[in-house]
């Protein structure tokens, strides 16, 4: 992911992960660059980022660097996010919807789109690929997925139109032989209190298969953040 805006130092991040779609589960550790800015620095002790995730169900866990969670009045190294009791808008529906949990259902975007263009082969990690592009209409996705997904996607979507003012979203898809997403990247603009943001993230898939079930962290590393957020929300 690359994140950018005139009035901010552009920062990346990258990171790498399994996630098991039939149960809703997975890790994945997540490093992000700020830049070399002096205020970051002395806040981490660092200029990056170093962020772990579990997913178990609607339930994450996040472990966030040591000069964070110090602060926590628990001072456990790990955050438990219920998005079920949460009470943050949008955020059970963005984890519920299947675009979010497998990465194959990026398909059905591409085919609401209506429009879709092959931007010839490429190798994505020594797999050969077709290259699709499409401009998504996001009031147009739910109803090209499964009737028993369309209230979950409409809800996900509205909390992403909300969060980048558009109801278009650009999306490239690198497709194998055997019908598999390899590559997906998707690029939009947000905007947050007066400042536009640049975001571009690409995610690969190079293996499927089966995946390993994630070892959730001991109770007594982890605080439970569900209600803190519940009482913003």
């Amino acid at each position: 992911m690359r994140l950018s805006s005139p009035a901010l130092t552009a920062f990346t991040a990258s990171g790498s992960g399994s996630f098991d779609v039939r149960d809703h589960s997975g890790s994945f550790a997540l490093t992000i660059d700020l830049g070399n800015q002096p205020h970051v620095v002395q806040a981490l002790g660092r200029s990056t980022l170093q962020i772990e995730e579990i997913i178990k169900g609607v339930t994450i866990y996040v472990k966030l660097p040591p000069a964070i969670t110090s602060k926590l009045p628990s001072g456990a190294p790990w955050l438990k996010i219920d998005l079920a009791k949460a009470g943050v808008p949008g955020l059970s529906s963005l984890a519920g919807t299947p675009a979010s949990s497998d990465p194959s259902q990026m398909l059905q975007y591409l085919r609401a789109a209506g429009d879709v263009s092959n931007r010839g082969t490429e190798r994505i990690n020594g797999v050969p690929t077709n290259r699709y592009h499409a401009t998504v209409s996001l009031d147009r996705v739910a109803d090209a997925l499964p009737a028993s997904a369309r209230n979950a996607a409409r809800r996900s979507i509205a909390a992403l139109e909300r969060v980048t003012h558009t109801h278009e979203l650009p999306v490239d898809a690198w497709i194998d032989g055997a019908h598999l997403v390899r590559r997906i990247q998707m690029s939009f603009k947000a905007s947050a209190q007066g400042q536009t943001v640049d975001a571009l993230t690409t995610i690969d898939i190079p293996e499927y298969g089966p995946q390993p079930a994630p070892v959730l962290p001991p109770a007594d590393q982890v605080t439970d953040a569900s209600a803190l957020l519940g009482s913003t929300g």
